[in-house]
């Protein structure tokens, strides 16, 4: 439950830079910001990390409800039909873990359902892998220009 909230809260400026990014592609028509290969690497590790910000927190609240057996009898009716989920709530055991983002549901006579979706899973180990490529990228080419005598960035406009 902490996870849970704690993942909302951190999606939200995730969201807001996905939104800010979105909107400086689409005016700009440049994908990123800064002028340097180093600031446009560690642009797109930001944005990996807020896609994987994002997939956690929505994998996360698909299994959140008031009654946690809700998201369960909606996944088990989705999948087998209206006549699906005339079972006690209390027989309902509910498996659930953050890393691989999961909530299993097993009702009465074995009948196991997923509640998160398919796609959040490899989105999220995309972006981790993403941000790993990107932060190694980054810090490369930063070496790269210090290493050149004299080097601090490209020339400023107008020289």
């Amino acid at each position: 439950m902490i996870i849970t909230a704690i993942s909302v809260l951190l999606a939200l400026p995730a969201v807001a830079f996905a939104l800010v990014k979105a909107v400086h592609l689409a005016v700009t028509r440049r994908p990123g910001m800064s002028r340097t290969a180093a600031g446009q690497w560690s642009e797109a590790a930001m944005v990996c990390l807020s896609l994987a910000v994002i997939a956690f927190a929505w994998g996360n609240l698909r299994g959140f409800s008031s009654r946690p057996t809700r998201p369960c009898l909606d996944a088990l009716t989705a999948q087998h039909g209206p006549q699906s989920h005339r079972t006690p709530d209390a027989d309902i055991k509910i498996d659930q873990s953050y890393f691989p983002v999961s909530t299993e549901c097993t009702f009465p006579g074995g009948v196991r359902v997923e509640v998160v979706p398919i796609w959040v899973n490899p989105l999220l180990m995309a972006s981790l892998a993403g941000i790993a490529y990107c932060t190694v990228r980054a810090v490369r080419s930063r070496r790269q220009v210090s290493a050149t005598p004299g080097a601090f960035g490209p020339p400023a406009a107008g020289w």
